[in-house]
């Protein structure tokens, strides 16, 4: 019954550690789903830009989609700054998260 106090402990021990990890990984996979959906986001109203200003040859058109480039490249440099801050680059890897190449 000595060994009793210590089992106990060790459960303790585990059963925080493995909420400390799961909540991290959580945590980690919001931050990059929000900046993953953002870059999509950005993505698409990029697409629509292009092709309005391939359609209306005017300086409205011209002015938005420089806009829109503008928002993408913002969206891809924060979701990659995310995903290099030390305690989101392994769980986010873990999960399958990559680096966004600027189209």
């Amino acid at each position: 019954m000595k060994w009793m106090p210590n089992l106990i402990l060790w459960c303790i021990a585990i059963v925080s550690t493995v909420a400390a990890v799961v909540l991290w990984f959580r945590e980690v996979r919001r931050l990059l789903q929000s900046g993953k959906s953002t870059v999509e986001s950005a993505a698409g109203q990029l697409r629509v830009s292009r092709l309005k200003a391939a359609e209306e040859n005017n300086p409205e058109s011209a002015e938005v989609l420089k806009r829109s480039e503008s928002i993408y490249r913002q969206a891809v440099e924060y979701y990659n700054a995310t995903l290099q801050k030390p305690w989101i680059y392994l769980p986010g890897r873990l999960m399958g998260y990559q680096k966004e190449e600027e189209t």
